[in-house]
């Protein structure tokens, strides 16, 4: 299989248990599921899906050298989110936005992935210990498979920087100890300033917060006046929105003539907010080699560790109008 990637160009896919698993239930459904939730009501052009996010995460796993068996818990690593990704995490609030991977092993079990798994001798219970696999998840400030593509992706979606500094990024780039890590302290400082920067154009932006904030409400009245079950939340994204358009409730039917293009939100001071709440400000402090250990880049250029303090107190919590 030849897949053509926005960040990668054209990927070439081999391996009999990846493509299996690529026509797997779960995996196609990811298709059909918006990276960016509903913020891509507001903003269409932020239309990647998890699907291509998740092939992306695979891909940088095999190219930094990853076990196929961590290859795989990537490239299934998105299969439990919900329609409209993150907007579960407003619904039903968590301090780390992960509220969909306590269903990751049910999504996994109850779907055809089992039967390809052993199909191709692979352990089920080996790809969902996610403590097994430290280059696709790694807590932050550390870069992860998972982190390093949607920052890449996302930023080609709605560019902040040519592609000439993905090229780079990648070059330098690389793998000891299972820790991503940059070979010089420049690329890394650049990674590090651009990444947050990501934060404050693309996902901390008042669009992202507002239609987030607005969606979970349309989707909490929903299933408040049983129009939805929590069943439905694991549909995709369009299948959503028609249940939601197919109701009569005048509280919905509101909400969703906001949720178009037309809607703009700002951000606002604490009193004039229509919104107000936490946001996920993060951050990344990349390991780079130094003289032939690997120290974080903030060790060496410290007046970073302010910048990002100050940027976690102005984005932790806001409000939008």
């Amino acid at each position: 299989m030849i897949v053509s990637d926005r960040v990668y160009g054209k990927i070439e896919i081999k391996n009999k248990l990846i493509l299996d698993l690529l026509r797997s239930s779960p995996v196609i459904r990811l298709k059909k599921i918006k990276q960016a939730g509903p913020t891509a009501l507001l903003i269409p052009s932020r239309v990647m899906t998890r699907f291509e996010h998740s092939v992306g995460v695979w891909y940088i796993l095999k190219k930094f050298g990853a076990s196929l068996e961590e290859q795989v818990a990537g490239l299934l690593h998105d299969t439990p989110h919900t329609a409209f990704s993150h907007v579960a995490d407003a619904l039903f609030p968590n301090k780390n936005h992960t509220f969909h991977e306590q269903f990751e092993e049910e999504i996994i079990k109850s779907s055809d992935i089992p039967e390809i798994l052993k199909k191709h001798n692979m352990n089920l219970g080996k790809i969902l210990n996610k403590g097994n696999f430290h280059l696709l998840e790694a807590e932050l400030p550390d870069l992860s498979a998972d982190r390093i593509d949607y920052f890449l992706r996302d930023t080609r979606i709605d560019p902040i920087f040519p592609d000439s500094i993905v090229t780079l990024f990648l070059k330098d780039m690389s793998v000891r100890n299972s820790k991503f890590y940059f070979k010089t302290p420049a690329t890394a400082l650049l990674y590090a300033n651009l990444f947050m920067e990501a934060g404050k154009f693309l996902w901390l932006d008042a669009a992202s917060h507002g239609s987030h904030e607005l969606l979970a409400q349309t989707l909490r009245r929903a299933l408040e006046t049983e129009i939805m079950t929590m069943h439905d939340l694991f549909k995709d994204d369009d299948e959503v929105l028609k249940l939601l358009q197919k109701s009569k409730d005048k509280v919905i039917q509101k909400h969703l003539a906001e949720l178009t293009p037309k809607k703009k939100f700002d951000y606002a001071i604490k009193s004039e907010a229509r919104f107000w709440g936490p946001n996920k400000p993060r951050l990344v402090d990349p390991f780079v080699d130094y003289n032939g250990k690997l120290v974080r880049i903030s060790e060496i250029y410290t007046e970073l560790k302010k910048i990002f303090a100050d940027f976690k107190a102005t984005y932790s919590f806001v409000g939008v109008k």
